[in-house]
């Protein structure tokens, strides 16, 4: 009996894991062990196969001393598959349905007006290298007389002899990154594009304002009882690019009308006639002119368009006859030429020669009615005679 004792505590000793915290479970595993002894002395074989443990090996029973020798911690296949199936996790099976993406309108439009760029580039692009290929070969065949031509020609072909060559190493192919050629080409083109797609800007003509003032003459060269006495204006315009004027005169002259009758009185009318008559004319033209040169001296030539009123008056006493005191007017619409030099001293002033020639176009005489049977009778009225006025201006620019 001390000796089953002695076994029993050396297979508690021997099973590893276990530990006993309580004198209880001691005492019980103890006579646990204390019955399966006894029972292996009736029938060993099942005892052994009823107290031994799941996952161990028990040894035969020809070892020493007739005890059974038990191998912990194997490991069953059943056990392993467990383990394995305990690992794979089995997850429901989803499936995942996409509906295709469908472009907007407003997309499809986008990809189809970069498309048409796109094409519209590459169009401009072969268009300007073909045109610098051709402007390469006039360029050449100025230059070498056509030997660009013939050396762009193709040669004819010789006959080589192959030769044994040594091998060659043979280099790496060299990538080009042609996106960023393309990328290059295109902002050119681009450029290109907007500036010839700029549509110049129109200049600002440089406009000068100026003022003048007058002081001359007037004549009619064709009848010689005229004679003119003075004439005084003033002139204002806008001269546009330093060449081209446009000018607003207005001019005061003054002649006088000699030997009107010779005889005072006329038995037509029965009354008497002046002697002598004053002329007051009032001119007021528009005229277009053009400087000539740049310097000093500048010539000016242009024409003119004019209106002009006359008023004709005469004392009361001539040949100490009373005469009778009315005045008569008229209206009269002129064009003519006008040319002269101005002499520029700096930017603001200048002096000049201003010469118009003038032949009238319509007129209109408002007069008493002895003076239709005076003043027709003996020449042609002042309104339809030609004249011309000289004289000097003085000009300030502003």
């Amino acid at each position: 009996m001390n000796r089953s004792l002695i076994v029993a505590t050396l297979l508690l000793a021997m099973s590893p894991g276990m530990s006993y915290a309580q004198n209880g479970a001691f005492e019980q595993d103890l006579d646990r062990e204390i019955d399966q002894i006894s029972a292996a002395r009736t029938n060993p074989q099942a005892a052994y196969a009823q107290t031994a443990p799941a996952g161990a090996t028990i040894a035969p029973q020809g070892s020493t001393n007739g005890q059974p020798i038990y191998i912990l911690n194997q490991a069953t296949p059943t056990s392993t598959a467990q383990v394995q199936q305990a690992q794979v996790q089995k997850q429901p099976q989803v499936e995942i349905i996409g509906s295709p993406v469908a472009k907007s309108r407003a997309e499809q439009i986008r990809d189809a007006r970069q498309q048409a760029e796109v094409e519209t580039e590459n169009r401009i692009v072969e268009k300007l290298e073909q045109s610098r290929i051709e402007d390469e070969k006039r360029r050449a065949s100025m230059l070498f007389g056509g030997a660009f031509e013939q050396q762009s020609a193709p040669q004819p072909v010789q006959q080589v002899v192959p030769v044994q060559a040594a091998p060659v190493a043979v280099a790496a192919p060299v990538v080009v990154d042609n996106s960023l050629k393309e990328e290059t080409v295109r902002s050119v083109v681009r450029e290109e594009l907007q500036t010839a797609m700029k549509k110049p800007e129109p200049t600002i003509p440089i406009e000068t304002r100026y003022f003048g003032a007058i002081v001359g003459i007037g004549d009619y060269p064709d009848v010689k009882n005229v004679r003119g006495n003075y004439a005084l204006g003033a002139s204002f315009g806008n001269i546009y690019d330093n060449s081209m004027v446009v000018e607003g005169t207005f001019l005061y002259s003054d002649y006088t009308v000699a030997d009107f009758q010779t005889n005072p009185f006329d038995p037509y009318c029965n009354c008497y006639g002046p002697k002598m008559i004053d002329v007051h004319q009032y001119s007021g033209s528009m005229a277009v002119k053009y400087m000539f040169l740049d310097g000093l001296i500048r010539p000016i030539a242009g024409g003119l368009v004019q209106y002009s009123y006359r008023t004709y008056g005469w004392s009361k006493d001539n040949f100490g006859y009373p005469v009778k005191s009315d005045e008569v007017n008229s209206h009269a619409i002129d064009v003519g030429v006008v040319a002269g030099a101005d002499i520029a001293f700096n930017n603001r002033f200048s002096l000049g020669f201003d010469f118009r020639y003038m032949w009238n176009v319509a007129s209109r005489v408002n007069s008493q009615p002895y003076w239709f049977t005076q003043y027709p009778y003996f020449g042609t009225p002042m309104e339809k005679l030609q004249y011309y006025t000289m004289s000097l201006v003085g000009r300030v620019n502003f």
